[in-house]
């Protein structure tokens, strides 16, 4: 069984439970296959974070790179492993790469990394040369791989979507003729939740009986009360697993982000019977096709505003995504930790 010890620049911690969960989501699916130890480099320290009962977590006492490195030299000595897979990228992960090529040579028989949105800016010198040094380069989605394949020097970039955990539970589906709407996401400016508030206070107006939960944040950042308008309300942080119980008896998932890589919160909510409405971005749209989600036309409020007032219930069969369950994704990555022969 093949050792792998991933670099983490997102793990899920107690104050933020959704941070990162994209990442335990596929070691679990590696769990059966591999041998695993996680380097958590979020600068959050040594406490917090959650599943250390599932993983074997390390982090650095520092935020700094001296603190990381030693940490993951002292591990690469204890335990040489077959692969180091670094979860994100920055100047960090290319130094660590570097230094592994440098001093453990073909001793280390892979470097993988995966990437995320940041590639959608302007891409960063540490991103760029983690993406260089690896031998093996993967993207969530199709529209990421190409984003990323002009800085690869031509080296392919291999697609491994992200595992969705399918429902446990029945569906339960209201009758009634108002609408549950249920937006999941962190609280920053590009998951466009405060065009969403704006937008719900006037469809509020026209359909008050429709109601709207609000799901994110931390326990210490939060939405106001004063700043969720009436018909809707705030819940807070959440686990993916709490998440997915909501979904259970909410019949619209509202996705008002800018930008997205992947969009798990989609295709769960798919499978759970769910209607998806979302802004026209490229990374779901290169993911997800199915019937139930709706791309808006634009990115304006007054658009968000029409889609709201038109919305329908899914009332079809949920639908099953077997393309992306743990045993088709885990037998995927695995095949790109074995060396190809020349």
């Amino acid at each position: 069984m093949s050792s792998v010890i991933h670099i983490a620049r997102m793990w899920p911690t107690a104050k933020d439970p959704q941070h990162g969960s994209f990442v335990v989501a596929h070691l679990r699916s590696l769990a059966p296959h591999v041998q695993q130890r996680v380097v958590i480099w979020d600068g959050q320290g040594a406490g917090g974070h959650l599943f250390t009962e599932e993983f074997q977590l390390h982090a650095p006492s520092t935020d700094g790179f001296r603190a990381k490195w030693r940490l993951l030299k002292t591990l690469l000595s204890e335990d040489q492993p077959h692969v180091v897979h670094v979860h994100g990228a920055g100047k960090d992960t290319a130094l660590a790469f570097l230094l592994i090529h440098m001093l453990y040579g073909s001793r280390i028989r892979r470097v993988v990394t995966e990437h995320q949105s940041q590639w959608a800016d302007h891409p960063s010198s540490g991103a760029i040369w983690t993406l260089r040094l690896a031998h093996v380069r993967t993207a969530v989605s199709a529209w990421l791989a190409g984003l990323m394949q002009p800085h690869s020097a031509g080296a392919a970039i291999q697609v491994i979507p992200n595992s969705l955990t399918p429902p446990t539970i029945p569906v339960e589906r209201s009758e009634a003729t108002h609408r549950r709407y249920l937006w999941v996401g962190d609280l920053t400016p590009l998951k466009g939740l405060q065009q969403l508030l704006e937008a719900w206070e006037v469809h509020h107006l026209r359909y008050p009986g429709d109601t709207l939960t609000l799901v994110g944040g931390t326990q210490a950042h939060g939405i106001h009360s004063d700043h969720v308008p009436r018909g809707a309300i705030y819940v807070g942080p959440a686990t993916p697993n709490e998440v997915h119980q909501r979904m259970l008896h909410h019949d619209i998932l509202l996705v008002n982000s800018s930008r997205e890589t992947f969009s798990m919160v989609i295709g769960e909510a798919i499978e759970r019977g769910m209607a998806v409405l979302c802004t026209p971005i490229p990374g779901p749209q290169s993911v997800y096709t199915e019937a139930g989600i709706t791309y808006r036309k634009d990115h304006s409020l007054e658009d968000l505003i029409h889609h709201l007032a038109i919305a329908e219930k899914w009332s079809d069969v949920p639908l099953q995504m077997n393309r992306f369950r743990s045993e088709v994704i885990a037998k995927d990555i695995v095949a790109l930790y074995t060396p190809t022969k020349k």
